[in-house]
């Protein structure tokens, strides 16, 4: 795993984004962090990711208005996007793969598994 992998990392919580940052740098991934939906779309318009890690409850556009934009850019449409989130009742979970996530990680998620889960979903 080398470096060049970039995720995008999308929440409001800062310590959930340190803990987060920390476990995916210690394998190698580079990591750049948005705290709301507004943040997010900036980078996602002038930057290139290989995935996005992002949270549904969100300040300004929340995940779903962020997951929808990025669904329909030409640019992002492809990029994998794995929600992580506290809502995690099958009825959400359901909404978010119907709106074009890949994945779905639930908070309070192990530190260990985000990782593996992210290595996974760019190799």
């Amino acid at each position: 795993m080398t470096a060049q992998h970039r995720i995008l990392l999308v929440d409001d919580d800062p310590s959930i984004l340190r803990l987060a940052q920390f476990c995916l740098e210690a394998r190698g991934l580079t990591v750049i962090l948005a705290e709301d939906g507004d943040r997010a779309l900036d980078l996602l318009r002038d930057e290139d990711f290989d995935l996005v890690v992002l949270d549904l409850m969100l300040p300004g556009k929340n995940g779903f208005e962020v997951l929808a934009i990025l669904r329909s850019s030409q640019r992002n449409a492809e990029v994998p996007v794995y929600i992580l989130s506290a809502r995690a009742s099958d009825e959400v979970r359901e909404q978010a793969e119907a709106a074009g996530a890949n994945g779905y990680i639930r908070k309070p998620f192990d530190p260990e598994g985000l990782a593996d889960t992210v290595v996974q979903a760019i190799t």
